[in-house]
């Protein structure tokens, strides 16, 4: 037995049409096609952000390193690798001793420090953050 609705309650039935459907769909494929770029920046430009921040943490150590030096010795160092070595801070746990090297930062950041090529700018390299490929650059020079 078929039963047939009464064409009055079909006028009465609500719901969307679909065009109203996909307008929603384009609506939001337009928002996403504009959205998820700015987002991925926004990822690169906190990575960028963290990498410096883990620069100036070497800075700071490099500084430390600077008055500790100072304290030891009565004297001003002259080249990175002092700063580092012996007479220095002489800590691989917080600078390479030989003033080039890996930098232990934990496990969020992959940094370098070069004090030798020259002997009174350490080159500190951030080349990955939480394990994403990222390049940033700086140097600290000897005080004067």
């Amino acid at each position: 037995m078929m039963t047939h609705k009464n064409p009055a309650v079909l006028a009465n039935e609500k719901g969307f049409t679909l065009v109203e459907i996909i307008a929603v769909l384009v609506i939001l494929g337009i928002l996403a096609a504009v959205a998820v770029p700015k987002f991925m920046d926004l990822q690169a430009d906190a990575r960028a952000k963290a990498a410096q921040s883990a620069i100036s943490e070497v800075k700071s150590r490099l500084s430390m390193g600077y008055g500790q030096y100072l304290l030891k010795n009565s004297e001003k160092p002259t080249t990175i690798v002092l700063i580092c070595g012996e007479k220095g801070v002489n800590d691989d746990t917080i600078l390479p001793k030989t003033g080039k090297g890996s930098v232990p930062m934990g496990a969020d950041f992959t940094v370098t420090l070069d004090g030798t090529t020259k002997a009174s700018i350490g080159t500190i390299t951030v080349t990955k953050v939480q394990g994403k490929d990222v390049t940033v650059t700086d140097d600290w020079d000897l005080p004067i």
